[in-house]
């Protein structure tokens, strides 16, 4: 089994790295795996468990919302690169040696073609041109 872990990207818990065990419960009490002191967090409000077939986002409390990737969820299967959104704590849900199958997509890990170096050089070949042709500069 992977050992899977929730990285805080925003609120109170950025830039902290909580691993993840069979079974977390997130909320404010003092019994939970994950404890956030926040508005809007309920004593037990999410839980993640792991199962033979992966993870299991489950939200606890019915007053509490829960998002994943920014829609909300009663339950749900997670995957590497998920976005959990409680409250206003952000996790990325991270598996060491996975790749985010949502964030790392073909289509998004493609190299993108970088044309601001060929405008810049286009730009500086047109004013030459312009300013040989205004008389500007002396002839070749």
């Amino acid at each position: 089994m992977s050992t899977y872990r929730l990285k805080g990207a925003s609120g109170a818990v950025i830039n902290q790295s909580f691993t993840l065990g069979a079974r977390t419960v997130i909320g404010r009490a003092d019994d939970c795996d994950l404890r956030l002191q926040q508005d809007g967090v309920a004593a037990r409000h999410a839980e993640i468990s792991q199962t033979e077939d992966g993870l299991i986002l489950s939200r606890l409390d019915p007053a509490g919302e829960v998002l994943l990737n920014g829609q909300p969820v009663e339950r749900a299967s997670l995957s590497s690169g998920d976005e959990i959104r409680i409250a206003n704590c952000r996790f990325v849900l991270q598996a060491p040696g996975l790749r985010p199958q949502k964030v790392l997509t073909p289509a998004a890990a493609r190299p993108r073609r970088r044309y601001l170096p060929w405008l810049i050089v286009a730009g500086l070949l047109a004013a030459a041109a312009a300013a040989w042709y205004a008389g500007w500069l002396p002839p070749l």
